[in-house]
């Protein structure tokens, strides 16, 4: 049985029995889920940090570093773009697979993968 490529690009390959990223190769017949999530990283981190500026504003002797710390982490956070993972579910736990700032990247191979997975479990099903 030759075996069908769903989705090709770069180091990401996914066929109807595997998922490979790199060197990780997942076992199609392990994944029970597959998602896109957006991943927010360091967002509480940054929220304190501009509290903290606009606290340091109403002190008189500190008024200037406060509006520095708050203006800049805020513009930090508008600039910051937002990163988008495929994560999936295994018999082992959830894994951010890939990461990518792409959106439409990983849709993509999120959608592969579950063409891979109805695939499989399609042809693995008694008739």
């Amino acid at each position: 049985m030759k075996e069908i490529s769903f989705f090709e690009n770069n180091s990401v390959i996914v066929t109807q029995t595997r998922f490979i990223v790199g060197h990780k190769v997942t076992e199609i017949k392990n994944i029970s889920s597959v998602k896109v999530e957006v991943l927010r990283s360091y967002r509480k981190i940054q929220v304190i940090v501009m509290l903290i500026g606009f606290l340091l504003m109403f002190f008189k002797e500190f008024r200037i570093a406060g509006f520095v710390v708050f203006g800049a982490t805020f513009l930090f956070m508008c600039l910051m773009e937002e990163k988008f993972t495929v994560r999936v579910n295994t018999n082992s736990g959830e894994t951010d697979t890939l990461v990518s700032k792409d959106k439409e990247y990983i849709e993509q191979v999120a959608k592969a993968i579950n063409s891979a997975m109805w695939t499989y479990y399609s042809q693995a099903a008694p008739m």
